[in-house]
């Protein structure tokens, strides 16, 4: 799913596995507004312009509301649907609950189109997008084009409507030496001032644990944090939630691409003074996610925004199947809180 705040609103949309099952074909368009005060949800009602069902999009928000780029969607052939890689453009409006495109998608299997690579960033899923102050910025991601099946590492920079490429300099890659972060999709990404932090994430050789920011005024990238296999941080990983609160940054869960018995629900935080990594809380069980649940179990894939001193952790991948509990967590006290359980519904699938 995708989340972001919006005002002191949380805005929720789409997603895989809404019908129950465990096909990525399984995605859904529905929006949801969730009341931090009142702890009630409210579904827009779908009606003009909106987005087609999809997951692992990019979602944003500013002044005027959300913006949508991208993911992973539908299409249909004579075969029945396959599945799509997207870049066209959304903005949402709260206060109508009306959807407005800005641009179409490419046509994944064409793209990028030669002569036209360098004015818009290609389709494809999970990329970090993130707008700070009047600028979006698009990093990274998966697709599969007319180039092949592709993890991503190109940056770009614009106004939603023009994008303007970041020339890659210097070594690509994940540890000390490199000066520009290697391609990965499944990232864990937040942004604060002039500034938008990634972490982690898969490639072809595997799980990382490497933090960089990128500072949209210089346009420079620098390495916080390489590659490390020791103890004195998280382990590598994709698909965790990150949040920027006050000069530190905080990770949750995720799990091992590489090695998919390998999940997580331990809270680390990063102090960007000291450049040092500390484990609020390890790895620890049991793993529930009825009302019984004293701390949250293993979550991948989760949606997470903040919204004043609280950061909102909703659903993802559990140890069994999609999840729906819902947690917030206090920035103050750093200590959980379950909102809502999970369904009794909530699919199982392996």
């Amino acid at each position: 799913m995708a989340m972001c705040s919006v005002g002191e609103r949380l805005v929720l949309f789409g997603g895989v596995g809404a019908a129950g099952t465990e096909s990525i074909l399984d995605v859904s368009n529905d929006c949801w507004v969730f009341d931090p005060t009142s702890l009630v949800w409210r579904e827009v009602e779908h009606q003009g312009e909106w987005p087609s069902p999809r997951r692992c999009v990019g979602v944003a928000p500013t002044a005027s509301g959300l913006f949508l780029w991208g993911g992973s969607g539908l299409a249909s052939t004579t075969s029945g649907p396959r599945y799509t890689f997207l870049n066209d453009w959304w903005h949402f409006n709260p206060s109508s609950g009306q959807w407005s495109q800005r641009r179409e998608s490419d046509d994944h299997r064409s793209s990028p189109t030669v002569g036209a690579g360098d004015r818009y960033p290609c389709p494809r899923y999970t990329p970090v997008f993130a707008s700070v102050g009047e600028e979006f910025f698009l990093f990274g991601g998966y697709t599969e084009d007319r180039l092949g099946k592709r993890k991503l590492n190109d940056a770009w920079v614009g106004d939603g409507a023009d994008w303007t490429p970041v020339p890659i300099t210097g070594a690509e890659g994940y540890a000390s030496l490199a000066t520009w972060p290697g391609p990965r999709y499944g990232c864990m990404s937040a942004a604060s001032g002039s500034s938008v932090f990634v972490c982690g994430g898969f490639s072809d050789t595997g799980d990382h644990n490497d933090l960089w920011q990128f500072d949209l005024k210089s346009r420079q990238w620098r390495l916080l944090m390489p590659e490390s296999a020791d103890s004195s941080g998280p382990v590598p990983r994709y698909c965790a939630a990150l949040a920027y609160d006050r000069e530190r940054l905080f990770l949750f869960g995720g799990r091992s691409r590489r090695d998919p018995k390998a999940n997580y629900n331990d809270l680390w935080v990063f102090d960007l003074h000291t450049h040092q990594w500390q484990c609020l809380s390890p790895n620890r069980s049991p793993h529930r996610y009825d009302a019984g649940a004293a701390f949250p179990a293993y979550h991948a894939k989760s949606s997470a925004a903040v919204v004043g001193r609280n950061w909102y952790v909703w659903g993802g991948e559990g140890q069994h199947g999609h999840v729906s509990d819902f947690w917030r967590f206090s920035l103050n006290r750093h200590t959980w809180e379950l909102v809502q359980a999970a369904r009794d519904d909530d699919p199982r699938f392996w």
